[in-house]
Protein backbone atom coordinates (compact mmCIF):
# COMPACT_ATOMS: atom_id res chain seq x y z
CA UNK A 1 0.00 0.00 0.00
CA UNK A 2 2.09 2.53 -1.35
CA UNK A 3 1.54 6.31 -1.22
CA UNK A 4 -2.06 8.09 -0.08
CA UNK A 5 -5.33 6.63 -0.72
CA UNK A 6 -8.03 8.33 -1.15
CA UNK A 7 -10.25 6.59 0.82
CA UNK A 8 -10.21 4.82 4.27
CA UNK A 9 -12.92 2.52 4.51
CA UNK A 10 -13.13 1.24 8.13
CA UNK A 11 -15.22 -2.07 9.00
CA UNK A 12 -15.63 -3.01 12.64
CA UNK A 13 -15.67 -6.83 12.90
CA UNK A 14 -17.52 -9.07 15.57
CA UNK A 15 -18.20 -12.47 15.23
CA UNK A 16 -19.10 -12.07 11.45
CA UNK A 17 -17.18 -15.20 9.77
CA UNK A 18 -20.91 -16.23 8.27
CA UNK A 19 -20.97 -12.41 6.13
CA UNK A 20 -17.30 -10.83 6.16
CA UNK A 21 -16.00 -12.80 3.06
CA UNK A 22 -19.48 -11.37 0.71
CA UNK A 23 -18.96 -8.12 2.44
CA UNK A 24 -14.79 -7.75 1.58
CA UNK A 25 -15.95 -9.10 -2.10
CA UNK A 26 -18.87 -6.27 -2.44
CA UNK A 27 -15.37 -3.65 -1.48
CA UNK A 28 -13.50 -5.00 -4.02
CA UNK A 29 -15.99 -5.31 -6.68
CA UNK A 30 -15.85 -1.29 -6.08
CA UNK A 31 -15.53 0.51 -9.57
CA UNK A 32 -13.34 2.88 -7.75
CA UNK A 33 -10.07 1.45 -6.74
CA UNK A 34 -8.62 4.52 -4.48
CA UNK A 35 -8.55 2.72 -1.28
CA UNK A 36 -7.21 1.25 1.48
CA UNK A 37 -9.52 -0.96 3.75
CA UNK A 38 -8.81 -1.33 7.44
CA UNK A 39 -10.65 -4.08 9.34
CA UNK A 40 -10.67 -4.00 13.19
CA UNK A 41 -11.22 -7.15 15.11
CA UNK A 42 -13.53 -6.35 17.87
CA UNK A 43 -12.66 -9.49 19.84
CA UNK A 44 -14.71 -12.04 17.75
CA UNK A 45 -14.60 -15.07 19.55
CA UNK A 46 -15.53 -17.39 15.84
CA UNK A 47 -13.67 -17.92 13.08
CA UNK A 48 -13.43 -14.28 12.10
CA UNK A 49 -10.04 -13.94 12.99
CA UNK A 50 -8.97 -16.70 9.98
CA UNK A 51 -11.10 -14.86 7.47
CA UNK A 52 -9.17 -11.38 8.32
CA UNK A 53 -5.50 -13.03 7.97
CA UNK A 54 -6.70 -14.05 4.60
CA UNK A 55 -6.77 -10.08 3.05
CA UNK A 56 -3.75 -9.61 5.70
CA UNK A 57 -1.61 -8.38 1.96
CA UNK A 58 -4.61 -6.50 1.31
CA UNK A 59 -5.80 -4.63 4.32
CA UNK A 60 -4.61 -3.40 7.45
CA UNK A 61 -6.09 -5.23 9.90
CA UNK A 62 -6.25 -4.26 13.57
CA UNK A 63 -7.08 -5.97 17.01
CA UNK A 64 -9.76 -4.46 19.98
CA UNK A 65 -10.58 -5.93 23.38
CA UNK A 66 -14.51 -6.50 22.12
CA UNK A 67 -15.50 -2.41 23.23
CA UNK A 68 -17.53 -2.36 20.71
CA UNK A 69 -18.08 -0.55 16.97
CA UNK A 70 -17.64 3.02 18.50
CA UNK A 71 -14.28 1.81 19.66
CA UNK A 72 -13.28 0.23 16.84
CA UNK A 73 -14.13 3.17 14.34
CA UNK A 74 -12.23 4.76 16.46
CA UNK A 75 -9.11 2.81 16.40
CA UNK A 76 -9.61 2.54 12.24
CA UNK A 77 -9.90 6.22 12.45
CA UNK A 78 -5.63 6.00 13.81
CA UNK A 79 -4.77 4.72 11.36
CA UNK A 80 -6.58 5.92 8.16
CA UNK A 81 -4.62 8.04 5.76
CA UNK A 82 -7.20 8.86 3.31
CA UNK A 83 -9.49 12.06 3.15
CA UNK A 84 -12.87 10.47 3.17
CA UNK A 85 -13.47 7.80 5.14
CA UNK A 86 -16.79 5.49 4.76
CA UNK A 87 -17.11 2.88 7.31
CA UNK A 88 -18.93 -0.17 6.69
CA UNK A 89 -20.55 -2.69 9.02
CA UNK A 90 -19.66 -6.31 8.50
CA UNK A 91 -22.54 -8.03 7.47
CA UNK A 92 -23.96 -5.32 4.75
CA UNK A 93 -23.02 -4.79 0.75
CA UNK A 94 -21.71 -2.30 -1.58
CA UNK A 95 -22.92 -1.67 -4.80
CA UNK A 96 -20.01 -1.84 -7.24
CA UNK A 97 -20.74 1.86 -8.26
CA UNK A 98 -20.97 3.25 -4.14
CA UNK A 99 -17.51 4.45 -3.55
CA UNK A 100 -17.19 5.95 -7.31
CA UNK A 101 -20.25 8.19 -6.91
CA UNK A 102 -20.17 9.63 -3.64
CA UNK A 103 -16.11 10.60 -4.44
CA UNK A 104 -17.48 12.22 -7.21
CA UNK A 105 -19.83 13.90 -5.07
CA UNK A 106 -16.88 14.89 -2.28
CA UNK A 107 -14.51 16.46 -4.97
CA UNK A 108 -17.55 18.54 -6.68
CA UNK A 109 -19.04 19.67 -3.85
CA UNK A 110 -15.95 20.26 -1.13
CA UNK A 111 -18.47 22.23 0.95
CA UNK A 112 -20.34 19.35 2.35
CA UNK A 113 -18.87 17.15 5.28
CA UNK A 114 -20.69 14.39 4.97
CA UNK A 115 -22.22 12.15 2.19
CA UNK A 116 -24.92 9.31 2.54
CA UNK A 117 -27.00 7.79 0.19
CA UNK A 118 -30.17 5.63 -0.28
CA UNK A 119 -30.19 1.60 1.15
CA UNK A 120 -32.18 -1.28 0.18
CA UNK A 121 -32.89 -3.89 3.25
CA UNK A 122 -32.84 -8.02 2.99
CA UNK A 123 -32.43 -10.65 5.00
CA UNK A 124 -32.07 -14.63 4.83
CA UNK A 125 -35.45 -15.01 2.36
CA UNK A 126 -34.92 -12.35 0.04
CA UNK A 127 -35.64 -8.11 -0.02
CA UNK A 128 -37.21 -6.51 3.25
CA UNK A 129 -37.56 -3.10 1.50
CA UNK A 130 -36.06 -1.58 -1.62
CA UNK A 131 -35.80 2.06 -0.43
CA UNK A 132 -34.89 3.02 3.02
CA UNK A 133 -35.68 6.40 1.67
CA UNK A 134 -39.76 5.56 1.17
CA UNK A 135 -40.06 5.21 5.10
CA UNK A 136 -39.21 8.78 6.03
CA UNK A 137 -38.24 12.72 4.13
CA UNK A 138 -34.64 12.90 3.05
CA UNK A 139 -33.15 16.34 2.50
CA UNK A 140 -29.63 18.16 1.59
CA UNK A 141 -28.11 21.15 3.35
CA UNK A 142 -27.78 22.10 6.91
CA UNK A 143 -30.21 19.36 8.00
CA UNK A 144 -29.50 18.95 11.60
CA UNK A 145 -33.25 19.28 12.69
CA UNK A 146 -34.35 16.50 10.44
CA UNK A 147 -31.98 14.40 11.52
CA UNK A 148 -32.47 15.15 15.36
CA UNK A 149 -36.25 14.06 14.66
CA UNK A 150 -35.07 10.71 12.79
CA UNK A 151 -31.73 9.65 11.90
CA UNK A 152 -31.76 8.45 7.94
CA UNK A 153 -27.97 8.38 7.53
CA UNK A 154 -27.08 4.75 7.92
CA UNK A 155 -23.53 4.21 8.67
CA UNK A 156 -22.37 1.33 6.06
CA UNK A 157 -23.67 4.79 3.25
CA UNK A 158 -21.93 7.30 5.57
CA UNK A 159 -18.78 8.90 3.74
CA UNK A 160 -16.89 11.77 5.86
CA UNK A 161 -14.18 13.89 4.77
CA UNK A 162 -11.72 13.31 7.71
CA UNK A 163 -11.59 17.63 8.60
CA UNK A 164 -15.01 17.18 10.31
CA UNK A 165 -13.40 14.96 12.79
CA UNK A 166 -10.54 16.70 13.50
CA UNK A 167 -13.08 19.59 14.46
CA UNK A 168 -15.93 17.28 15.89
CA UNK A 169 -14.10 14.88 17.87
CA UNK A 170 -14.37 10.42 17.63
CA UNK A 171 -17.45 8.23 17.96
CA UNK A 172 -18.33 8.61 21.76
CA UNK A 173 -17.52 4.58 22.78
CA UNK A 174 -19.03 4.13 26.00
CA UNK A 175 -19.68 0.75 25.57
CA UNK A 176 -22.36 -0.74 23.57
CA UNK A 177 -24.63 2.04 24.27
CA UNK A 178 -26.95 2.42 20.74
CA UNK A 179 -27.11 5.11 18.50
CA UNK A 180 -23.43 6.45 19.07
CA UNK A 181 -22.96 6.75 14.71
CA UNK A 182 -26.49 8.83 14.88
CA UNK A 183 -24.52 11.07 17.87
CA UNK A 184 -21.96 11.48 14.99
CA UNK A 185 -23.85 12.57 12.26
CA UNK A 186 -25.53 15.13 14.84
CA UNK A 187 -22.39 16.63 15.66
CA UNK A 188 -21.58 16.82 12.21
CA UNK A 189 -24.32 18.09 10.91
CA UNK A 190 -23.97 20.75 13.23
CA UNK A 191 -21.24 22.09 11.45
CA UNK A 192 -21.15 21.07 7.75
CA UNK A 193 -24.05 20.73 5.49
CA UNK A 194 -24.84 17.04 4.63
CA UNK A 195 -25.19 15.58 1.02
CA UNK A 196 -28.06 12.76 0.37
CA UNK A 197 -27.38 10.77 -2.69
CA UNK A 198 -30.61 9.72 -4.38
CA UNK A 199 -29.70 6.20 -5.23
CA UNK A 200 -29.74 2.74 -3.20
CA UNK A 201 -26.29 1.86 -2.97
CA UNK A 202 -25.85 0.33 0.01
CA UNK A 203 -27.54 -2.99 0.51
CA UNK A 204 -28.82 -3.64 4.37
CA UNK A 205 -28.44 -7.01 5.62
CA UNK A 206 -31.08 -7.82 8.75
CA UNK A 207 -30.19 -10.93 10.91
CA UNK A 208 -30.74 -12.16 14.35
CA UNK A 209 -27.23 -10.88 15.37
CA UNK A 210 -27.35 -7.09 13.76
CA UNK A 211 -27.00 -4.55 16.03
CA UNK A 212 -30.17 -2.88 14.59
CA UNK A 213 -32.12 -5.82 16.26
CA UNK A 214 -32.06 -4.03 19.86
CA UNK A 215 -34.85 -4.60 22.37
CA UNK A 216 -37.21 -1.49 22.63
CA UNK A 217 -36.42 -0.39 25.59
CA UNK A 218 -32.84 -0.39 25.00
CA UNK A 219 -33.28 1.81 21.81
CA UNK A 220 -35.23 4.30 23.61
CA UNK A 221 -33.31 4.54 26.85
CA UNK A 222 -29.97 4.63 24.61
CA UNK A 223 -31.40 7.45 22.06
CA UNK A 224 -32.69 9.70 25.11
CA UNK A 225 -29.38 9.09 26.86
CA UNK A 226 -26.97 9.86 23.80
CA UNK A 227 -29.59 13.37 23.32
CA UNK A 228 -28.88 14.32 27.12
CA UNK A 229 -25.55 13.91 26.21
CA UNK A 230 -25.46 15.88 23.00
CA UNK A 231 -26.51 18.58 25.09
CA UNK A 232 -23.43 19.37 27.13
CA UNK A 233 -21.63 19.55 23.42
CA UNK A 234 -20.71 23.29 22.52
CA UNK A 235 -22.32 23.51 19.23
CA UNK A 236 -25.54 22.49 20.85
CA UNK A 237 -25.46 25.45 23.71
CA UNK A 238 -27.55 27.61 21.12
CA UNK A 239 -29.99 24.40 19.86
CA UNK A 240 -31.85 22.95 23.03
CA UNK A 241 -35.06 23.73 21.44
CA UNK A 242 -34.13 21.06 18.65
CA UNK A 243 -32.82 18.74 21.42
CA UNK A 244 -36.08 18.62 23.34
CA UNK A 245 -38.08 18.84 20.50
CA UNK A 246 -36.05 15.83 19.85
CA UNK A 247 -36.83 14.17 23.03
CA UNK A 248 -40.48 14.92 22.94
CA UNK A 249 -41.10 13.60 20.04
CA UNK A 250 -38.66 10.09 21.19
CA UNK A 251 -41.24 9.88 24.17
CA UNK A 252 -44.60 10.00 22.21
CA UNK A 253 -43.08 7.36 19.93
CA UNK A 254 -42.10 5.14 22.64
CA UNK A 255 -45.58 6.03 24.54
CA UNK A 256 -47.74 5.23 21.58
CA UNK A 257 -45.93 2.02 20.91
CA UNK A 258 -46.69 1.05 24.51
CA UNK A 259 -50.12 2.07 23.87
CA UNK A 260 -50.86 -0.14 20.55
CA UNK A 261 -49.05 -3.01 23.16
CA UNK A 262 -51.89 -1.88 25.90
CA UNK A 263 -48.90 -1.18 28.39
CA UNK A 264 -50.76 1.44 29.46
CA UNK A 265 -48.99 2.50 32.97
CA UNK A 266 -45.41 2.84 30.97
CA UNK A 267 -47.27 4.77 28.48
CA UNK A 268 -48.36 7.07 30.95
CA UNK A 269 -45.45 7.44 32.39
CA UNK A 270 -43.47 8.54 28.48
CA UNK A 271 -46.08 10.37 28.11
CA UNK A 272 -45.68 12.23 31.01
CA UNK A 273 -41.79 12.43 30.24
CA UNK A 274 -42.60 14.24 27.03
CA UNK A 275 -44.47 16.88 28.51
CA UNK A 276 -41.51 17.51 30.57
CA UNK A 277 -39.27 18.35 27.26
CA UNK A 278 -42.38 20.41 26.30
CA UNK A 279 -44.92 21.59 28.43
CA UNK A 280 -47.29 22.98 25.12
CA UNK A 281 -47.30 19.54 23.66
CA UNK A 282 -51.25 19.20 22.53
CA UNK A 283 -50.45 15.60 21.55
CA UNK A 284 -48.90 14.16 24.09
CA UNK A 285 -51.84 16.08 26.98
CA UNK A 286 -53.69 14.62 24.66
CA UNK A 287 -52.78 11.24 24.36
CA UNK A 288 -51.96 10.75 27.66
CA UNK A 289 -55.42 11.82 28.56
CA UNK A 290 -56.79 8.65 26.60
CA UNK A 291 -53.78 6.47 28.51
CA UNK A 292 -55.56 7.92 32.06
CA UNK A 293 -58.83 6.23 30.78
CA UNK A 294 -59.74 2.54 32.29
CA UNK A 295 -57.88 -0.44 30.36
CA UNK A 296 -61.72 -2.08 29.94
CA UNK A 297 -62.36 1.28 27.76
CA UNK A 298 -58.80 1.69 26.40
CA UNK A 299 -59.15 -2.19 25.00
CA UNK A 300 -62.76 -1.66 23.25
CA UNK A 301 -61.62 1.64 21.60
CA UNK A 302 -58.33 -0.52 20.31
CA UNK A 303 -60.82 -2.86 19.13
CA UNK A 304 -62.76 -0.57 17.27
CA UNK A 305 -60.18 1.47 15.36
CA UNK A 306 -58.88 -2.27 14.62
CA UNK A 307 -61.77 -3.20 13.13
CA UNK A 308 -62.63 0.24 11.31
CA UNK A 309 -59.39 -0.32 9.84
CA UNK A 310 -60.00 -3.58 8.02
CA UNK A 311 -63.37 -2.45 7.19
CA UNK A 312 -61.74 0.52 5.48
CA UNK A 313 -58.98 -1.45 3.76
CA UNK A 314 -61.50 -3.73 2.45
CA UNK A 315 -63.40 -0.97 0.96
CA UNK A 316 -60.97 0.58 -0.77
CA UNK A 317 -59.53 -2.64 -2.37
CA UNK A 318 -63.29 -3.21 -3.58
CA UNK A 319 -63.74 0.21 -4.32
Amino acid sequence: MNGTPAVSIIIPVYNAEKYLAETLQSVRAQTFRDFEIILVDDGSTDGTSEIIDKFSDRAICLKNDHRGPASSRNLGLEAARGLLIAFLDADDLWLPTKLEKQVAVMCAQPQYGLITCDASMFCESGVIATSSKAQQPIATGYVLRQLLLSNWVGTSCAMVRRECFEKVGRFDQETFVWGEDWMMWLKIAAEYPVYFLDEPLVQYRVHAKSYSRVTADKHFDDLLYNLEKLEKEPSFASRLHLTREAKYRLCCRAAWEDMQHLRFPRARERFRQAINFKWHGLKAWLLLAIALLPPAILKRIKQALKTARILLTSRQRFA
